[in-house]
């Protein structure tokens, strides 16, 4: 394998938000050995870059769900390759739509997120991948003023609540209106530029670096990293992913909390 791909919640990561030791070892040996690292991930660029920073290694992440594909190196963006920005009017009416739903919504730039919260009782989900955002509360009339204005886009639109059944109805209204969306955790759906997903970004950088798809391989848990693993060479669920995901996998490996990717990568640098 020339090339590994890898989600970071739920793969790479373990619940405290961390990469073990088992799987840092495994990705500085891939790529002293001349493979290619890229972090496929839901989370921001800003967050990329910092597991890029912990790890020590250069190499390309396809951020926002594949809406931010750049190079890093020495832990900082060296060259932005592709980025795709939600248009206006789709921005506008998924704003609207959790408004009714009355959930949270986290707007991702480039370097800043906008939490605009419609969620009744302020319930949010403590977890690792909350805590990835550079957050600034807002308010949704300046931020629909400033949107009308061409001063901000997004890369990325996440809507959360406790309540899952609050996700489940926003993703129907969501679907009327064409727009699509995906899960990256049970109390996580996002939604991106129309045509952008982590498999779109891979099935770039890899025509972009001349590597074929058939020497990549790519780790993922939840139905964000789908299409990445549908077109890659070897597609690996971990053992702690979606049935959705483990049905269209050509292998399984072990659970993010065991080091699951260095599992596979070991295989591979034997």
């Amino acid at each position: 394998m020339k090339l590994v791909a890898i989600d970071l919640d739920g793969t790479l990561l373990n619940k405290e938000g961390n990469v073990s030791e088992e799987n840092a070892a495994a990705l500085k040996e891939f790529d002293r050995q001349g493979g290619t690292v890229a972090l496929a991930t839901g989370r921001s660029i800003q967050s990329a870059k910092e597991v890029f920073e912990q790890l020590e290694l250069n190499g390309y992440t396809l951020a926002s769900n594949g809406a931010y594909v750049a190079r890093i190196e020495k832990g900082e963006i060296k060259k932005v390759l592709k980025s795709y920005t939600i248009l206006p009017a789709t921005v506008k009416t998924a704003l609207s739509l959790a408004m009714k739903t009355e959930v949270t919504v986290v707007a991702s730039r480039a370097t800043q997120d906008d939490r605009i919260s419609f969620a009744q009782d302020k319930n949010e989900v403590n977890s690792p991948y909350y805590a990835q955002f550079n957050l600034k509360e807002s308010k949704v009339d300046e931020l629909w003023k400033q949107i009308d204005q061409d001063e901000i886009s997004y890369f990325k639109l996440a809507f959360t609540d406790g309540d899952t059944s609050k996700l489940v109805k926003l993703r129907s209204q969501l679907e009327k209106q064409q727009i699509n969306s995906s899960y990256s955790d049970k109390y996580w759906l996002e939604v991106m530029a129309e045509g952008v997903n982590k498999g779109a970004a891979l099935n770039f950088l890899t025509k972009h670096l001349s590597i074929d798809l058939s020497e990549v391989a790519a780790f993922g848990d939840q139905e964000n990293d789908l299409e990445m693993l549908k077109i890659s060479g070897k597609g690996i669920a971990m053992e702690n992913a979606a049935p959705a995901v483990k049905k269209i996998a050509d292998k399984q490996t072990k659970s993010n909390e065991e080091s699951g990717v260095a599992f596979i990568l070991k295989n591979f640098l034997a």
